[in-house]
């Protein structure tokens, strides 16, 4: 019964579901630019999957995703808040995430400087579709949105990251071929940040939505 409510609960917060959106007719924006004053940033192809391969729905624990970290696929029915989170967030809730148009961006604490976590943290501050967390990746940064993600990324405190980076978001945030872009990224789990499995009620998102 206890669990019964708890997903009632969540259905209140899930204003989502409807069908797959088409492919996007784009190509990897271009990072070799060479006019004057640009920075010249060479990256590995882009990833991308047709849209209509994913899942948009809504399933309890567990869950799996083909990419890690994830760039689509069935998902929780809750989201995670957008912005910078120094603690490990449910994949299942950043994926519903990025189906409201956020560009997820994972960091390896490990390998990624302090001055690189200080310019993501400013990143979030500053765009509120961003949501940048922790994740067991060998990069220091991955650049992942709803069926792309962009991997080989310099450092984000460089020249050259801080423009891949930027390149990325421009691109990917708010895809107006997402069913769901430009709904909220707030509202949901993660207040504050530093307890990214509690509601604004006070909810705990139980254990197995891990």
């Amino acid at each position: 019964m206890r669990k019964l409510l708890f997903c009632a609960a969540l259905i209140v917060l899930v204003g989502c579901g409807g069908g797959d959106p088409a492919v996007r007719d784009s190509t990897e924006p271009d990072s070799s630019s060479t006019d004057e004053g640009s920075t010249v940033v060479a990256l590995p192809p882009l990833s991308s999957v047709p849209f209509s391969e994913y899942s948009t729905n809504h399933v309890e624990p567990p869950v799996s995703f083909a990419t890690s970290p994830s760039t689509g696929g069935a998902h929780y029915p809750f989201w995670q808040n957008c912005g910078y989170y120094n603690v490990d967030v449910p994949e299942g809730a950043a994926t519903h995430t990025m189906e409201h148009g956020a560009v997820w961006i994972t960091y390896n604490a490990d390998k990624a400087s302090a001055d690189d976590l200080a310019a993501l943290e400013a990143l979030a501050a500053g765009n509120g579709k961003l949501l940048i967390t922790p994740y067991e990746h060998d990069e220091a940064i991955v650049l992942s949105a709803w069926g792309v993600q962009q991997r080989g990324v310099p450092a984000a405190s460089t020249a050259e990251g801080s423009a891949a980076i930027t390149e990325f978001i421009a691109a990917w945030v708010d895809n107006p071929e997402l069913a769901e872009a430009g709904v909220r990224c707030d509202g949901a789990a993660g207040i504050t940040p530093d307890q990214p499995r509690v509601f604004p009620d006070g909810q705990v998102v139980p254990d197995e939505f891990n």
